[in-house]
This record gives structure tokens, C-alpha cells and sequence, in this order.
């Protein structure tokens, strides 16, 4: 019904249909869809979608019979690694595939970090990054642990995000949390920052996560009494 009305008062060529391959919303026109078998004589894809399937079957064709045209229909994100289905990805004029080469979930998730960048407010933070394959944590400070987080994943091939974070009053105050907090894990230590997601830190950086830090603090209580003193005069301070 809507599509009868919407003819009779703008014509046939002035209203818009969805293409069933990129999901885009184009004019009802042949400019933009090419001829197919809907009712409306017209393809349900758009042409720039139709242009893509066909480079996929004369890519299968070249690949040979064992080629899975499926996988032609999917491509791997640059920034997760992983792959997904064309539609995962924004449309972009300036790729062979029509497709942008990060998928839409690490796009939006880029878009966010560089928001809460540009936001953080100044001051030395006491942050925890983990990546996402091997669980590993990475207790460190900053300025902006989202500028820290940038840096970062410019050199891991793992995806990394902040689990939690917290502000102190200075730098001195940060890198004494740091050290204390290294310190009571130490034997959990792979290296370079990094430690083992163990339960008691997990715990501790959830409460840190919602705010608890008077919980977070006695979480650590029986670790810091069988190896480092200064946890509480440090953290309760800044926690």
C-alpha cells in the first residue's frame, strides 16, 4: 500500500527500496538497480552490489571448484582479525569490495575510544589492559590510559581493551599503586607489565570497575599481609 501511494503522489522513480545484499537504502530507480525479477521488474540488489557478485563468481571460477564462493561473501577485519560476512562492514567508494576494511564493531568501538580520549579528563590514571586472546592484564599508569590503549594496539597483533581505570592526585601516587599493586602479583608476572588473569585480580579489578574500592581494598587484604605492608597506606588514599 505505502509503495502504490508514495507513486501516486512523487512517481514511480522518487521513493526507495532496500538492497538485500548491502542493506542500503537507494531511489526505486534503474540508475541504482539493475533489471531482476521483483515485482517491479528491478534486481533486489543495488548495481554496486551486483557488480561485487559478480567479480565473487568470476573469482570462484578462476579459484577453481574446491573454492567456497561462501568465503568469497566474507572478508577478515583488519582491526579484529577476524572474519565475517560482508555485511558486518560499512560500504566505502574507495575499496575493490565496496567495503570498508575494518568491520562495523571495531569502527563504532574506534569511534568511541577516540570520543572518551578526546574527553578524559587531566590527571594520572592507574589503568588495567587486557588483550583478548591470552586474558593477560597489564597493571600500568598514565595521563590518558585511552591514548596508552592507541599506542598499544598499534603494536599487538591481539585486540586490547580497558578493563577499568582509576584517577589519582599525582604521577607519584599512580606509579606507587602500580608498584604495590605489580608487587602483591608478582608471581603471576609474564613479563613486561603483563600478569595472569588470576581470580584475585579479577576480582579486584571488578570492584575497582564499579566503584568499590573499599571492597577492592580488603579483596586484597591476606596478599598483602604475606608480602607487601604499604598497599594501604597507598591505595586508601587514592582508591
Amino acid at each position: 500500500m505505502r509503495s502504490v501511494i508514495q507513486e501516486e503522489l512523487f512517481g514511480p522513480e522518487q521513493y526507495t527500496r532496500l538492497c538485500s545484499f548491502c542493506r542500503g537504502e537507494f531511489p526505486r530507480s534503474s540508475e541504482f538497480f539493475p533489471d531482476g525479477r521483483c515485482n517491479d521488474g528491478m534486481a533486489s540488489f543495488c548495481r554496486k552490489c551486483a557488480h561485487l557478485r559478480v567479480q565473487l563468481k568470476s573469482s570462484a571460477k578462476k579459484m577453481g571448484p574446491k573454492f567456497s564462493q561462501a568465503s568469497l561473501l566474507e572478508k577478515v577485519c583488519k582491526d579484529c582479525g577476524e572474519r565475517k560476512p560482508l555485511r558486518e562492514f560499512y560500504m566505502s567508494s574507495h575499496s575493490q569490495d565496496g567495503k570498508t576494511s575494518s568491520c562495523k564493531n571495531c569502527i563504532d568501538e574506534n569511534y568511541d575510544l577516540k570520543q572518551k580520549r578526546k574527553h578524559h579528563p587531566e590527571g594520572e590514571s592507574v589503568y588495567f589492559i587486557q588483550d583478548s586472546r591470552n586474558k593477560r592484564v597489564k597493571i600500568s599508569s598514565g595521563s590518558n590510559p585511552y591514548l596508552d590503549l592507541e599506542n598499544m594496539q598499534q603494536g599487538s597483533s591481539e585486540t586490547l581493551h580497558i578493563l577499568a581505570s582509576f584517577e589519582t592526585s599525582h604521577e607519584e601516587s599512580a606509579d606507587n599503586i602500580v608498584s604495590t599493586l605489580q608487587s602483591l602479583f608478582q608471581t603471576h608476572h609474564s613479563g613486561n607489565g603483563w600478569f595472569d588473569m588470576v581470580p584475585s585480580l579479577a576480582q579486584y579489578i571488578s570492584l575497582i570497575k564499579h566503584g568499590d574500592s573499599e571492597k577492592a581494598k580488603l579483596l586484597l587484604s591476606p596478599i598483602e599481609n604475606s608480602g607487601n605492608n604499604s598497599f594501604s597506606k597507598t591505595v586508601s588514599k587514592e582508591v
